[in-house]
């Protein structure tokens, strides 16, 4: 037999309370009896306080010419999850985004590709071509991510691809510098063994790009 539960608020007016650490404390209420919550810290800050949130990319020596078509099964870069199935942790993705290197051969456009794929593939090698970059300050990335760039390896199926963000339109064929992202806010989770894949797609063939990924890594109860 459950046993209900009752909360007890404090209604307050517009005064801000200082709480000690490991109090035990009311809830707020406004006078119409609505729970109040206040977000203490940015958005995301608290997972990035955390300090498993990484950024992982390409290294500019390693950029690539975009496909004129979807492509088929080829990744330019794989975040591959070598979290154990037991317990691991799972990488929530955050941002995706893509950068010219070099300008690209006209007037273009540019649409992000991605797809998760789930475990069951075997994890290709990690590639020494990548970039880890702490979002919390940390020095080194000792976590056990594995990324593959430009393989066919990674379980990416055709006709799977997602299009990510809106396509981002270059007017002129001077785009170097020229980026687009897409802010997922976690909608795609890597469980343990599974992939997120990378790709761009551009309407004009020609130029250099380079792609990245932010995530958090954190061990979740996966449905």
């Amino acid at each position: 037999m459950s046993v209900p539960s009752q909360v007890f608020g404090l209604v307050r007016q517009g005064a801000r309370r200082a709480y000690a650490s490991g109090g035990v404390q009311t809830a707020d209420l406004n006078q119409g009896g609505d729970l109040l919550f206040s977000q203490g810290l940015p958005e995301r800050a608290e997972l990035a306080r955390l300090g498993k949130s990484w950024s992982v990319q390409l290294k500019e020596a390693n950029a690539f010419t975009a496909l004129i078509t979807v492509p088929s099964t080829l990744a330019e870069l794989s975040l591959q999850n070598g979290e154990s199935v037991n317990g691991g942790a799972s990488y929530i993705i955050d941002r995706i985004w893509a950068k010219c290197v070099t300008s690209l051969a006209a007037a273009n456009y540019l649409t992000l590709l991605a797809q998760l794929v789930a475990p069951g593939t075997a994890l290709v090698a990690d590639s020494a071509n990548k970039t880890f970059t702490s979002l919390s300050g940390k020095s080194g990335y000792a976590g056990k991510a594995q990324v593959a760039v430009h393989s066919v390896l990674t379980g990416c199926l055709a006709d799977k691809w997602q299009c990510i963000g809106p396509a981002g339109s270059l007017p002129t064929a001077t785009t170097i510098a020229a980026m687009l992202e897409a802010h997922v806010y976690g909608r795609y989770v890597v469980p343990p063994g599974g992939s997120f894949n990378v790709n761009a797609q551009e309407a004009v063939s020609g130029g250099t790009l380079i792609v990245g990924v932010d995530y958090h890594e954190c061990v979740l109860d996966l449905g």
